[in-house]
């Protein structure tokens, strides 16, 4: 996104505008850390007003990899702001573990299962979590269905993610689009939620669950935003949530977000995603506690995981959907 490693096509401003969010706030977070000094690529394209003065920016302006490369190179630790769709999060953490760089994210076993909605929903249903069911256009599709909500198996957030009424208008976009990539998932209706989480050896410590805010354009799902921190966990059913997907999911580690509905018949999850969310940027303000923080300690031991829980304040995290309106 806002790293470089799309400056071999044209900006999308919407993907922009999130990757520069989410990077900034990190690189804020982890120069707030006494002792840690932060080197980053940065696309040459955008400008560099919102980062902290005090980090290394390394301009990107031709191929990435290269670059890339010196900056893992010359780094003890390595924390990845990357798509999972075709499989990059995984290859570079994979590149990062061979380099013998601590990887401050999830490994990329978890990487793997977590990018996939269908490995997703066979892993999370395997341990009793509550799961919406996940298709591809192949399988025996069941009956009785209103609404189906399409998107890629390996999609991030609301990237390709159509809704339509009934399985003959699903199945013929899909069809249209020469795609077997799609999956097909029961529209549930309730409450978009996710939970922005650090997970460490099989455990989780839940920072906040946020409302998300969801609109839909012309069969369109587009993603406006959400309130981070803004719904408590007087039952702990979230925390519980946490500690299944963390135990069910192994290799998950640091900064892990989570997306569920939250409908009349309870939690049901939606995806599982093993890096940065757009929530991360609300969390530091929301919570008093720096998340960057928080997942540094967990090279010192788990300890962290097991303490109380932050400050709870709503703050709004607003996505500028330029593509949408």
């Amino acid at each position: 996104m806002s790293g470089g490693g799309l400056t071999d096509r044209e900006l999308s401003h919407s993907l922009m505008h999130d990757g520069m969010m989410m990077h900034s706030a990190l690189l804020a977070d982890l120069s707030a850390i006494p002792d840690v000094e932060v080197i980053t690529t940065y696309d040459a394209r955008l400008p560099l007003s919102d980062l902290p003065p005090s980090a290394l920016v390394i301009p990107v302006d031709g191929k990435f990899a290269p670059h890339f490369n010196d900056c893992v190179q010359a780094a003890d630790a390595v924390w990845l702001v990357a798509p999972e769709c075709a499989g990059i999060l995984e290859s570079l953490s994979r590149l990062v573990v061979r380099s013998k760089r601590f990887l401050l994210g999830s490994r990329p076993r978890a990487v793997r299962i977590a990018a996939s909605k269908r490995l997703t929903a066979r892993k999370l249903a395997n341990a009793g979590i509550p799961v919406v069911a996940t298709y591809s256009s192949h399988d025996a599709l069941p009956g009785k269905i209103e609404a189906w909500v399409v998107k890629p198996d390996d999609g991030a957030g609301c990237l390709n993610t159509r809704i339509f009424s009934g399985t003959r208008k699903a199945l013929a976009w899909i069809k249209t689009e020469g795609n077997d990539s799609y999956v097909l998932q029961p529209f549930i209706a309730g409450q978009p939620c996710s939970l922005s989480l650090v997970c460490g050896g099989g455990l989780a410590r839940v920072l906040s669950c946020n409302k998300q805010r969801i609109a839909v354009r012309d069969n369109q799902f587009y993603f406006l935003g959400s309130m981070v921190n803004s719904i408590s966990d007087s039952t702990g059913q979230f925390d519980r949530l946490a500690q299944k997907i963390a135990a069910a999911i192994p290799g998950l580690w640091g900064y892990v977000g989570v997306n569920f509905i939250l409908s009349e018949k309870g939690l049901i999850v939606l995806e599982v995603n093993p890096q940065m969310t757009t929530s991360f940027a609300g969390l530091h303000a929301s919570t008093g506690c720096n998340p960057a923080q928080l997942v540094l300690g967990l090279l010192q031991g788990l300890d962290g995981l097991s303490q109380p829980a932050c400050k709870r304040s709503a703050v709004s995290v607003d996505v500028a959907a330029f593509d949408v309106f």
